[in-house]
């Protein structure tokens, strides 16, 4: 599977849980369909991929380790699609 593939995969999973905020998930998929254009960025593909996976409502509310919040994914998404 490649790194397109997997924030597919990821994206749409912690959708179907309930997780991730569907307003925010046509975004994210259209990045994942579109590996030509984001295929020299996939280091930022990476990225996006890992937070969404640590994705937590409640990040930034409390002591939550790892978790990310959606404010970090917003900013790694700008970064995705400058030209």
């Amino acid at each position: 599977m490649n790194v397109f593939e997997e924030l597919r995969e990821v994206a749409l999973r912690q959708n179907a849980e309930g997780e991730f905020p569907g307003w925010l998930l046509a975004d994210v998929l259209s990045i994942a369909d579109d590996p030509e254009r984001y295929g020299d960025r996939t280091h930022l593909v990476e990225t996006l991929v890992s937070q969404i996976r640590e994705y937590d409502p409640s990040a930034g509310a409390g002591c939550f380790g790892t978790a990310v919040g959606i404010e970090e994914i917003r900013a790694t998404l700008r970064h995705l699609t400058l030209p």
